[in-house]
């Protein structure tokens, strides 16, 4: 049994005010519907195309995303009174503090394309570059996070796609103890919500489920939309127990990403016949700094890696 505390930071569109509260879930009282298979790690990544105006808006040479991800990476925000980046946490500062094994968090109020509340992202991705993918330990009453429900209250909100589906991502968030944001950003990073999604590697719906996990689908329907997100949320939340809570490990693993993964290991898809077989090296970015702000981070263009670029609209 595992129970969360979070910080869940409430905002309203018309100010900046900062407020922070925290919710404890309660233990989770999970119903043996569904049964979920391991995943085969790493596996195909889902990201939304961007256009040619989004790609030139953000550009870094190749050997400056690929410097040493131990390096420390320190943003000073621009501003600190920025409504969509407004944040809380539980001591009030709005920016995540942990002790860091990797140099400086640079945490910024304002997001852009490289930082945010919850970090750097050379800091995310510590190691990426170097001897490999060491994520600096997280877990979820430490990161800075808003509410689904008051987020969309937010009429700027990118989770009006996923309207007809909130009611499941608080029920199953609540089941599993895991924050509804969460669930219903992996809608939106994996589908943009869109329950027909099909990926290159077979995933399907929601929240892009791979083959492995559509054996009991009701009639053999992976994207029926009660399966789909519950078994989504079911194995990210069996990700978080498996991984002491670590929070950027398991939602880098969601995606397919290891301890212990290089910059070569996932670009090396890119040349291949699955250039989308790659893992999205901007994911955790825009994970923690954009769609758990309430911020779109593919109309916002955050990232400095855009490594699914060169796989075009295929």
């Amino acid at each position: 049994m595992r129970t969360h505390s979070f910080a869940f930071t409430f905002f309203c569109a018309a100010t900046t005010v900062v407020a922070s509260s925290s919710h404890n879930f309660e233990a989770r009282n999970v119903h043996a519907r569904h049964l979920i298979h391991a995943r085969q790690p790493p596996i195909e990544k889902r990201c939304k195309t961007r256009t040619e105006s989004e790609s030139t808006s953000s550009t870094f040479a190749d050997d400056s995303v690929q410097s040493s991800s131990s390096t420390t990476h320190s943003v000073t925000p621009t501003s600190t009174s920025t409504s969509a980046q407004a944040s809380a946490s539980s001591s009030g500062s709005g920016l995540l503090s942990v002790v860091s094994t990797c140099g400086a968090i640079g945490a910024t109020l304002d997001i852009t394309s490289q930082s945010g509340p919850n970090g750097n992202i050379y800091w995310i991705n510590c190691g990426l570059s170097d001897d490999g993918w060491n994520p600096v330990y997280v877990n979820i009453s430490q990161i800075i996070v808003k509410d689904l429900n008051t987020a969309l209250q937010d009429s700027s909100t990118p989770f009006s796609a996923c309207s007809s589906y909130i009611d499941k991502f608080n029920q199953y968030g609540e089941e599993l103890n895991v924050p509804p944001i969460f669930i219903a950003s992996f809608a939106m990073q994996e589908s943009s919500c869109n329950p027909a999604t099909v990926g290159g590697g077979g995933e399907e719906g929601l929240m892009q489920l791979t083959p492995d996990k559509c054996t009991d689908a009701p009639n053999g329907d992976c994207q029926d939309v009660d399966y789909n997100i519950y078994t989504g949320a079911k194995y990210f939340s069996d990700l978080l127990d498996s991984n002491d809570g670590d929070l950027f490990l398991s939602v880098g693993s969601y995606n397919g990403w290891y301890k212990g993964m290089t910059y070569a290991d996932a670009t090396a898809a890119a040349s291949s016949d699955c250039c989308r077989c790659q893992q999205n090296l901007d994911y955790l970015h825009q994970f923690f700094n954009g769609w758990i702000q309430n911020y779109d981070p593919y109309a916002n263009d955050l990232g400095v890696y855009h490594n699914l670029d060169v796989c075009g609209s295929d």
